[in-house]
């Protein structure tokens, strides 16, 4: 079983700040690839930035519906527990089982291409809306 952490409101309105900011990031060095196709710097940091906020908006979004978050090195707990949320929760979580699938590599490996980048993104654009659907402000 994962291990969770109870979620304070203001736990919960840092965690949903936090995965805009990263959400912003993506955005902003995408949008300088656009166009591009070489693996890039800018691509990397927008992918790693994705990936940051599927997670923060992932932690918030649990804390919001389930009043707790996964506290686990295993990213995959994070997953299940977002599983977990109703409705929409299993979507949600493929898209962040796909954020994950390759954290290691873009967050401290080489550069990605922009398509890697713009997938990202994505799907982390999904998870920091979702927290809207939620009723997350912050």
């Amino acid at each position: 079983m994962a291990r969770t952490v109870k979620t304070t409101a203001a736990e919960l309105r840092q965690r949903a700040g936090t995965a805009r900011e990263h959400l912003q990031v993506a955005l902003e060095r995408l949008a300088l690839v656009d166009g591009k196709a070489d693996p890039s710097a800018e691509a990397q940091v927008a992918a790693s930035n994705a990936i940051s906020a599927g997670i923060a908006a992932t932690d918030a979004i649990c804390g919001a519906v389930l009043g707790e978050r996964a506290n686990d090195q295993d990213h995959r707990a994070a997953v299940e527990l977002l599983a977990t949320v109703k409705p929409d929760g299993t979507t949600l979580a493929s898209r962040l089982r796909r954020l994950l699938k390759d954290k290691s590599l873009l967050q401290y490996g080489g550069y990605c291409t922009p398509a890697v980048a713009r997938k990202a993104v994505r799907d982390a654009q999904a998870l920091v809306d979702a927290m809207g659907s939620y009723g997350i402000k912050g």
